[in-house]
Parts: structure tokens; C-alpha cells; sequence
């Protein structure tokens, strides 16, 4: 099957953010036991529900207590996001076509969208406008926004659906959608066939595509839509210069 490269209607509800990583000054200490924070999240939620708050309103209510105990987000450190090079993405992307044409329409999806896994797993036939070329998701905090793809992927999404138009695109064996975990495991499968030696996590996916969009010239505030970041802060990080990028610019300057 002829594979593109990398280009080098109703809404599911809200996907659970299982898989979202976390600083230090997330996690509760050691003598927070799960039963504690469940019970914390619950009187945060009734206190949100009861106040009637928006979901502007509540980003201030939770901001001012962080303040008050001094909590402060991990700094990040510049230049510090991975990406997979393009002889990587070829690598991974045969391995996972040898493997089926499902993983590695699976795989290829999830390079050229950049979707966070959790949604990525309850993607429905209904998300995807086939004519506009774009898929419909709801990000963090209930925000719907559209991800432009290209017309090949419209075509081998199409093939794989055949006359199907609703339900999920890519159902598990039981017929349900795939837990967020399996589709990481099936990522990291085929990236030890790919055999890929640098650290492998499936956020590397969306990485990639975030960072080759930066360095092909794609605005900040385009690339921030695209990936469907609330801070503009989060997207700056793509916009770091590697180490290769800072030689590659000396050597064509000193040329």
C-alpha cells in the first residue's frame, strides 16, 4: 500500500487525561493516599458545582490557592523536546505496515495530527469531515477544534472505514474503544521493530509533527491552534533551536 509521508458533526465526550504526564508539584506526597485525593477532587467539585463557577472562573479559583502555598509549575527546560528524525518516522512507519495496514494507518494518524493518545483512542467516524479534510476533536476543557489533514489520509481513512460512518475508526477486538495504555503499547511494539533506540513514549508522536510544523515556518499562534495548547507558553517550547539547527546554521554561515 502506497504511503504518504509525513508531511516533512457530533462530538465524543471530553477523553480522561489518564495519560497526561506531571510535574513533581502535581503528584500528592507519599502519606496522600488515592482514597485522600479522590475525596479532595470531589470537594473541589462540589464546591465548583455549587458556586456555579464557569470554566474561566474556576481557572481563577484554583490559581489564587496555588499561589497562597507557593506552588509553581516544573520549569522547563529549553530545547529539551525530542522528535523522531525522518529516517525514524520511515522506520517506524514500515514496521507498522509490515505488522498490518491497520497499525500503521494507526501510527501514521497519530504522526500526522499530533493527537494526544486519550482522544485518539475514542476517535468516531463522525469526527472526520472527509470533504473539509479535517478531524473534529474536544480538547482540554471541553473546546472543540478541527485538525487539518492531508487529502492521502482522507483517502486511506476512507478505505479503511469502507461504508462505515459511525463508531469508532479504529475498535478494539471486543468491539469498544482501545484504553489509552494499549495504544501506547502497540506504539512502543512497533518502535522496538522500527528498532529505535532513543527513550519511546507515544507523546514523542505528537513532538514530532509539532516540531518539523515550527522549523517549516508554521506561525506560533497557528501551531498553538493546532495543537490545541491554552498557553502560548506551552507551544514556545517547538520554537527552541536544537543543537543540530545551531550547527547546521553555523556551518552554512562559516561556508
Amino acid at each position: 500500500m502506497a504511503r504518504a509521508r509525513l508531511s516533512h458533526s457530533p462530538l465524543p465526550p471530553s477523553p480522561d487525561s489518564s495519560s497526561r504526564s506531571h510535574s513533581d508539584n502535581d503528584r500528592p506526597g507519599k502519606g496522600h493516599s488515592d482514597h485522600n485525593r479522590q475525596a479532595d477532587i470531589r470537594r473541589v467539585a462540589k464546591i465548583l458545582r455549587d458556586g456555579g463557577y464557569t470554566y474561566d472562573r474556576s481557572k481563577h479559583l484554583i490559581a489564587e490557592p496555588r499561589k497562597e502555598v507557593s506552588l509553581t509549575p516544573s520549569k522547563r527546560k529549553k530545547g529539551s523536546v525530542d522528535r523522531l528524525t525522518g529516517e525514524e518516522i520511515d522506520r517506524l512507519l514500515t514496521a507498522a505496515y509490515e505488522k498490518s495496514a491497520r497499525q500503521g494507518l494507526m501510527l501514521r494518524t497519530l504522526l500526522e495530527t499530533g493527537m494526544r493518545v486519550s482522544f485518539f483512542a475514542k476517535l468516531t467516524a463522525e469526527q472526520i469531515a472527509f470533504r473539509e479534510k479535517e478531524i473534529r476533536v474536544r480538547g482540554r476543557g471541553g473546546k472543540a477544534r478541527d485538525i487539518p489533514i492531508l487529502q492521502s489520509l482522507v483517502n486511506e481513512l476512507r478505505l479503511h472505514l469502507g461504508n462505515r460512518r459511525t463508531g469508532y475508526v479504529f475498535p478494539s477486538p471486543r468491539g469498544g474503544h482501545y484504553s489509552s495504555r494499549r495504544i501506547q503499547q502497540i506504539v512502543k511494539e512497533r518502535a522496538k521493530d522500527a528498532e529505535i533506540t532513543k527513550r519511546f513514549y507515544p507523546h514523542l508522536l505528537r513532538h514530532t509533527v509539532a516540531k518539523r510544523l515550527a522549523d517549516e515556518g508554521m506561525p506560533e499562534n497557528l501551531l498553538q491552534k493546532f495543537l490545541g495548547h491554552e498557553n502560548a507558553q506551552t507551544t514556545q517550547v517547538y520554537y527552541e533551536p536544537s543543537r543540530a539547527q545551531v550547527k547546521q546554521a553555523f556551518e552554512d554561515a562559516m561556508d
